[in-house]
């Protein structure tokens, strides 16, 4: 019987069968654990941007409703017990355990049926919807992995809203070259008789979007911008407020603690969600107010300033960059930055390198890290200053004491993929990872 600590091993050591996309796996996987997933209804989260953000808002206006939904993220910032909450409360080290100790088997039993092996993803995919069985969950907030149409998430059958938050080029050698091709793949989550909700802006897409939606038998559609949407109102230091509209529904001076004007279209997204599911505006409102989602334009530290950014995409860059200019125009900015290769390096670095005086480049702690040296030749362009430190901690250290020198008129940034700057964000706060 594994402990919890040799669970993490074995999911670890699933890793290295990366991504194999399909439903099949999955599909046998639950089948020989009972078939949780058809014991829940399921709010499905999908696009390129925000995922995270609109899932966690969703699951803080159910439990404000009085449920006690199940919520299934990826990946995880300090333990991988993040990833499956029930009621906003992360699984016991014991059920882990208790889990893995009941699919590994069943794991094994499939490969000696003739099964591939399944992936990290598609265990962890059957691990929450046992889990939220177990627990008696009758709603569960789904993150999509990778696209849609073919991500493991997607054996799901019972689906009250699928939402897609966004399209931008990802994953092209997976997902398709053109935007269209890519939100062809991701709408694979709309289902017969769900609600749909988007906030993808281009046309085509919407095009797209209402074929798919009358094609599978979609419930309706509705479209950031044409059918609801979210207005900014002021901001302080620890939230901002904004008034959502859709048809003759008006909510005025909605908090949300999470920063950026780009969360304010991700709470439209959740709030028409919300609406589309019969959660009544007090819950969504005191849902909002509560929700929490760590490294998304979070401060978390004054000596020096710093702010960390999970900005792992061009598209995500983009977001910060415009961030950077409304709210620290004129400060001297450090960057710590570490991405993973098989991301649009290049053209993030060209949107925040024009804004960096100084930066260190570190290695994310993920196989996907390759040459991660790279991204400083990217700044060159950009920056006289750039200095590579592969151990995250001595990265932290170092673009501390950068930022220090600087002034009190500097910042220091950390940003890129979410594996590196949950580390940093561990080794500023004190936080051991699992």
């Amino acid at each position: 019987m594994m402990d919890y600590k040799e669970s993490l091993v074995y999911l670890r050591d699933l890793t290295k069968f990366g991504f194999n996309f399909g439903l099949e796996r999955e599909r046998e996987l639950l089948r020989r654990l009972g078939d949780p997933q058809k014991t829940m209804t399921c709010l499905h989260v999908g696009g390129t941007n925000g995922k995270g953000s609109v899932v966690s808002m969703l699951n803080a206006m159910l439990i404000a409703a009085g449920e006690t939904p199940g919520m299934f993220t990826s990946p995880h910032l300090h333990s991988y017990r993040e990833r499956f909450r029930v009621g906003g409360e992360p699984i016991s080290h014991e059920d882990v355990a208790a889990i893995l100790n009941k699919i590994r088997p069943i794991v094994e039993s499939m490969m000696a049926d003739g099964f591939e092996q399944p992936t990290e993803f598609e265990v962890n995919t059957a691990m929450a919807f046992y889990y939220f069985a177990q627990k008696g969950v009758k709603t569960a907030v789904m993150e999509v992995g990778m696209g849609g149409e073919i991500d493991a998430t997607n054996v799901i059958e019972n689906t009250a809203v699928a939402v897609l938050t966004n399209v931008a080029l990802e994953h092209t050698e997976y997902l398709g070259d053109t935007k269209e091709k890519i939100c062809l793949t991701k709408s694979g989550i709309i289902k017969k008789g769900c609600h749909v909700v988007s906030g993808c802006e281009e046309e085509s897409l919407w095009e797209l979007l209402t074929r798919r939606v009358a094609e599978e038998g979609a419930e309706d559609l509705s479209l950031a911008g044409r059918d609801f949407g979210g207005v900014f109102e002021s901001e302080t230091a620890s939230e901002q407020r904004f008034t959502y509209r859709d048809g003759d529904v008006v909510y005025e001076h909605l908090a949300l603690p999470l920063m950026g004007r780009h969360q304010v279209g991700n709470a439209a997204l959740a709030v028409r969600a919300a609406r589309l599911f019969g959660l009544e505006e007090e819950a969504i409102r005191t849902g909002l107010k509560n929700t929490v989602w760590p490294c998304r334009l979070e401060h978390v530290a004054d000596d020096p300033l710093t702010i960390i950014d999970g900005a792992h995409n061009d598209h995500g860059m983009a977001v910060l960059t415009d961030y950077l200019k409304a709210h620290w125009q004129g400060k001297t900015v450090v960057v710590l930055i570490g991405m993973l290769a098989d991301k649009e390096r290049e053209k993030a670095i060209a949107l925040l390198g024009p804004l960096t005086d100084k930066v260190v480049v570190t290695r994310p702690n993920s196989p996907r890290a390759g040459d991660y040296e790279m991204i400083a030749e990217f700044f060159k362009p950009y920056c006289g200053e750039i200095y590579l430190e592969e151990k995250i901690p001595d990265a932290v250290a170092l673009a501390q004491k950068l930022t220090r020198e600087a002034g009190n008129n500097a910042l220091l940034l950390i940003t890129g993929s979410l594996y590196m700057v949950a580390d940093a964000r561990g080794a500023i706060l004190g936080i051991e990872s699992e």
